[in-house]
């Protein structure tokens, strides 16, 4: 009897460690703010934005001081904010001419664990396109596309209610068509 018990204990064991040792291995980035959250709050930490329009401002901010323990590269976290609220946040891969730091698949392979797969081909590196995942009202959107000879890699994160008003903004537009 002794033994069951002592088995059943050394199992459970084994079972609470391997649980939480790769559920850290794999917890997605934690910004530190919501989407929704007012620009004072991130402004405490990182100084204030920069104004790109009257309603739109954002900061840009190297991905280790935001996210320490992942390991991305030379990346950044650019967050957007509308009306002084967190509107969106994005991971952009900073690719320089003689540093091709999208062939280190980085953020592809942490999107991939975080939010799913992103494609079948067996030659990752070479993927080109848009993953799209609505989750627990996040908006999630991977982009990895070649523009005038520049690799562009993008993870974008907002919500349901402010990813449709940010895109307005984004795309230049001031006409909030919500209002």
């Amino acid at each position: 009897m002794k033994r069951i018990f002592d088995l059943t204990y050394f199992s459970l064991i084994v079972f609470l460690i391997t649980f939480f040792v790769s559920t850290n291995a794999f917890a997605k980035c934690n910004v530190g703010f919501k989407i929704g959250e007012n620009v004072k709050q991130v402004e405490k930490k990182f100084g204030p934005p920069i104004l790109l329009s009257e309603a739109l401002s954002m900061m840009e901010i190297p991905v280790e001081e935001v996210c320490p323990s992942e390991k991305l590269g030379y990346s950044v976290v650019e967050f957007y904010f509308l009306n002084d609220e967190l509107a969106a946040y994005k991971i952009v891969v900073d690719n320089h001419d003689d540093t091709f730091e999208s062939d280190k698949l980085l953020l592809y392979e942490y999107v991939k664990k975080n939010y799913g797969t992103i494609t079948d081909n067996k030659r990752p590196k070479y993927w080109r396109g848009f993953k799209s995942w609505d989750k627990k009202n996040e908006i999630i959107v991977y982009k990895k596309m070649d523009f005038d000879g520049i690799l562009d890699e993008v993870l974008y994160v907002s919500n349901k209610k402010y990813s449709e008003l940010f895109t307005v903004y984004e795309s230049g537009e001031t006409e909030n068509k919500n209002e």
